[in-house]
C-alpha cells in the first residue's frame, strides 16, 4: 500500500498503519455477521524481502533490453529493475547477472506488441528456510531452437553458486505468460525444497506455493491449532500442491485434497510420499463435481471438517450449494479476497456460526490480505 510522496514517486505507508487499514477493511466487510471473536491481524514476519517467487519480464524500452517488473498499468513497459525490497538480495544479484549476460550475447528482449525478440521472462523461486533457488529463463525459439548447439545457453558460472537448479523454457505462444511447454533442464535436480514446520515441500517449476513463506507458517499454525482435536476425515477444497492438506494430516484420520490442476495434484502426491504421510489422498477434479458425488460415500460418513481456500472470485455457486448439502460439522474458510468472502458468508451463516475471524498479512505493501474464518455448524 503506497502513498504519493512530496516529490511524486509512491512511498509505502508505515507498516503498522497499513495493518490497521487492512484489519479495518476486513471488519467493515464482515460487520453484518455475528462473530464470536474478532482476532487482531497477524503481521507478516518479514516486512521486506518476503517473496519466494518473482516473475521478472524481459522486454524492450528505448530499443534496449530491460529486465524487471511492469510499470503500473502498462503491459508493454518494463522497468529495468536495479533495486527491489520484495525479493532477496541473492535474487537481485541473479537478475543482474542474467541481464549482463543477455546483453553480452546480443539477445533481444521480447517486444509485446510486435511479438518479436529472444527473452520473455526470468522466473525465480526460493526456499526461504532451505536456501535453495530455482531459475526458469523463458525464451523464444528464435535463438533457442530444438536441438543444435544453440539449444542450451551457457549462462554465467557465477549463477551456479546462487542457483540450485536452472531451466530453459521455450515458447512462441502469443499469450503473455511466464510458462513454456518445452522445458529443458540446464542443471540441478529440476526442483527445490522448502520446509514449513515438520513438512518438506518439493517445488517444481510451476507448483503453486504461497509466496510469503514465513507468513504461511503463521497461517498453517492457525489451521493446525484449529484441527488438533477434531480427528475423523478432512476435505481440503482447492488444495493446490497440498500445503494445507499435509499440514493438517497429523490431526485427522484421513485427509483428502481436491484441485483441478493436474500438475498441482501430482506435486501433492509426491510431497505426501516425500514426508511419509500415508493418510493423505489427492483427487484431480472440479470441487463442485467432487462434492456432488460425495453424499452416501464412506468419506461423507467419516467427514468431520472441511477447509476451503478458493481463488479470488470465491466459491463457485454450485460448489457452495454442494458444500451446504454435505454439512461438515466444522468449516475453515481461507480467503485471499475479503469481498468474495463476505458474499459467500451470506449463504453460510444461516447454517454456520462464526467462531472467529483472523486476518493474516501475507502481502506487505499491497492492498491484499488473507483472512481465515473458523465456523461450526449450528
Amino acid at each position: 500500500m503506497c502513498k504519493k510522496g512530496p516529490d511524486g514517486p509512491p512511498r509505502p505507508a508505515p507498516y503498522q498503519k497499513e495493518l490497521a487499514e487492512k484489519e479495518e477493511r476486513v471488519h467493515t466487510l464482515l460487520a453484518p455477521y455475528e462473530v464470536a471473536e474478532w482476532r487482531p491481524i497477524i503481521p507478516s514476519p518479514d516486512e521486506w524481502h518476503y517473496r519466494n517467487k518473482m516473475e521478472c519480464a524481459c522486454g524492450v524500452w528505448d530499443e534496449q533490453l530491460v529486465l524487471g517488473l511492469r510499470a503500473a498499468g502498462r503491459f508493454d513497459q518494463i522497468i529495468d529493475l536495479q533495486t527491489c525490497f520484495l525479493m532477496s538480495p541473492e535474487c537481485l544479484e541473479i537478475l543482474r547477472l542474467v541481464r549482463h549476460w543477455a546483453k553480452d550475447q546480443a539477445l533481444q528482449g521480447y517486444h509485446r506488441r510486435r511479438h518479436e525478440g529472444d527473452l520473455r521472462y526470468l522466473v525465480l523461486r526460493e526456499g526461504k528456510n532451505t536456501g535453495q533457488r530455482m531459475a526458469i529463463l523463458v525464451a523464444t525459439s528464435k535463438r533457442f531452437p530444438t536441438g543444435g548447439e544453440s539449444s542450451a545457453p551457457t549462462l554465467p558460472k557465477e549463477l551456479h553458486s546462487l542457483l540450485t537448479t536452472c531451466w530453459l523454457g521455450v515458447t512462441d505462444d502469443l499469450g503473455d505468460n511466464a510458462r513454456a511447454e518445452d522445458m529443458r533442464l540446464l542443471w540441478g535436480p529440476g526442483t527445490i525444497e522448502e520446509k514449513l514446520g515438520a513438512i518438506t515441500y518439493r517445488i517444481s517449476p510451476y507448483s503453486f506455493f504461497q509466496t510469503n513463506t514465513h507468513g504461511t507458517e503463521k497461517l498453517y499454525a492457525l489451521l493446525q491449532n484449529w484441527g488438533k482435536d477434531i480427528r475423523g476425515a478432512l476435505i481440503d477444497l482447492y488444495c493446490g500442491s497440498g500445503g494445507i492438506t499435509l499440514a493438517l494430516a497429523e490431526s485427522f484420520d484421513r485427509v483428502v485434497g481436491i484441485d483441478t490442476n493436474k500438475g498441482a495434484i501430482e506435486d501433492a502426491r509426491k510431497n505426501a510420499e516425500l514426508n511419509g504421510i500415508g493418510n493423505a489422498e489427492f483427487v484431480c477434479e472440479d470441487a463442485k463435481e467432487f462434492l456432488k458425488k460425495l453424499p452416501g460415500s464412506k468419506l461423507s460418513v467419516q467427514l468431520s471438517a472441511m477447509v476451503v481456500d478458493p481463488p479470488r472470485p470465491g466459491l463457485h455457486p454450485q460448489a457452495l450449494r454442494n458444500l451446504l448439502e454435505m454439512n461438515p460439522q466444522r468449516l475453515a474458510y481461507v480467503s485471499c479476497n475479503p469481498e468474495s468472502l463476505a458474499r459467500d458468508l451470506q449463504a453460510l451463516v444461516p447454517f454456520y456460526k462464526i467462531h472467529s475471524v483472523q486476518p493474516v498479512d501475507l502481502f506487505p505493501h499491497t492492498v491484499h490480505v488473507e483472512t481465515v474464518v473458523f465456523m461450526e455448524h449450528r
